[in-house]
């Protein structure tokens, strides 16, 4: 039987936490959580856990420094130890290899250990909710998916834009637009094997995960990307907008999943929600440009042959891009939540509810952010939204706290309503 969480040995495990986002995810905490936090940082290799504890000592040598761990994946004795020891884990792997993230995620449920990650494979994550959410459900297990970078943003947008819309005009959302307007390309090499794997699955896995409702445990209604031929889509406050989100697909499937989770719920997106993600451009033309640039990325990435030869100059697993010149690289975006009415004129008086967002610093550091104070949200407040105990949930249940988090370590995260068009 696991320990009793106020009697744990650590408050936080990071387990892999030598590799690229790890190592940022270790280094964000030891700067920014109490420095009476009890921690571990956990992994295969001996020499670069200690290597990374001495990089933190230095760091911010006043705090509580954290033990290192010494975990075998093959071992399930040993990770069932090191996860009944957290009150939350913070898994930072590579998921799909050697079935190594499903192994903590088991642990987690069986020890009653919350816990986050930053896995995006769809597939991978559509396996796991059929076999663990209802599980992790009945243990109280919140279990944290797709806290990075890319689905975190999208999601806690739509959950802060859907909330502005009903508790300030009480008017359920029909659609969220979001507009990407600045990013940071820059890929790690795991994130960059992950998708490759995923682009390689047979034909039949990929049509299923592409599917708008994929990971809903219900349908929706029939969604509509609103574009033109183009691609192209003008909305009246996000502007010129084109469908060439690369990540478009994925964090769709996982806003859905908030929206099918929270239904008949007080935090209730409304019935004919549907969520649509566009990149920023200036022009029709590049708004063109982009959409074949990113089918075309898409397709390189999923063609063997090109991605053998890429491997070569891409980054290897626990590689990454150059941690200084990142900080520089500033990420922004923006959703619209537009109310669910009848008739065009209706629509047109309507008001809009929108929230933005934007971090002084690359995606991989903002990943950092979001996995710590995800941590720290479960740890200290623990308020998941629509009165759940556990689940495989997206960042968005950690609901008002970690907004306010977030919100404290330096990033813009606020919501307004929007006059209507005909005002």
């Amino acid at each position: 039987m696991a320990p009793r969480k106020e009697s744990r040995k650590y408050d936080i495990v990071i387990i892999g936490a030598t590799g690229y986002t790890g190592v940022l995810t270790a280094e964000y905490l030891a700067s920014n959580l109490p420095k009476d936090t009890k921690w571990a940082i956990a992994g295969r290799s001996r020499n670069k856990l200690e290597a990374l504890a001495k990089k933190l000592k230095d760091l911010n040598p006043d705090r509580s420094q954290p033990a290192v761990e010494i975990v075998s994946f093959n071992d399930r004795n040993q990770v069932d130890i090191l996860v009944g020891n957290a009150k939350v884990c913070i898994s930072v792997v590579t998921y799909w290899k050697e079935s190594v993230g499903e192994v903590i995620v088991q642990a987690c449920i069986e020890k009653r250990t919350d816990y986050l990650d930053v896995a995006g494979d769809i597939p991978l994550l559509k396996t796991w909710i059929q076999k663990y959410h209802q599980a992790a459900e009945s243990a109280g297990v919140a279990l944290i998916h797709v806290c990075g970078m890319n689905s975190t943003f999208t999601d806690v947008l739509t959950w802060t834009a859907v909330r502005e819309l009903r508790t300030s005009a009480s008017l359920k959302t029909k659609e969220v637009i979001l507009s990407v307007k600045e990013s940071d390309t820059n890929a790690s090499g795991g994130t960059i094997e992950s998708i490759m794997h995923q682009l390689s699955l047979d034909r039949d896995v990929l049509e299923e995960s592409n599917r708008p409702w994929t990971l809903s445990p219900i349908e929706g209604v029939k969604t509509s990307p609103s574009t033109n031929r183009l691609g192209l889509r003008r909305d009246p406050d996000l502007g010129l907008l084109a469908a060439s989100s690369v990540t478009a697909t994925w964090n769709r499937a996982i806003t859905h999943r908030a929206w099918g989770l929270l239904r008949d719920t007080d935090a209730d997106y409304g019935p004919n929600f549907q969520y649509n993600e566009y990149a920023k451009v200036s022009s029709a033309l590049s708004g063109f440009l982009s959409i074949l640039g990113s089918r075309l990325l898409l397709a390189a990435l999923g063609s063997a042959p090109i991605a053998a030869v890429a491997r070569w100059f891409l980054p290897g697993p626990g590689e990454g891009p150059d941690v200084e010149k990142t900080k520089n690289i500033r990420v922004a975006m923006e959703a619209v939540a537009v109310p669910d009415v009848e008739g065009e004129d209706a629509q047109r008086r309507a008001p809009r509810a929108r929230s933005v967002f934007s971090y002084p610093g690359g995606g991989y550091h903002v990943t950092a952010l979001f996995l710590v104070e995800g941590a720290a949200s479960l740890l200290y407040a623990r308020e998941l939204e629509g009165g759940y105990a556990g689940g495989c949930l997206t960042p968005s249940f950690l609901g008002d706290d970690f907004v306010q988090r977030i919100r404290k370590a330096g990033a813009v995260l606020k919501s307004e309503m929007l006059p209507s068009s005909a005002a």
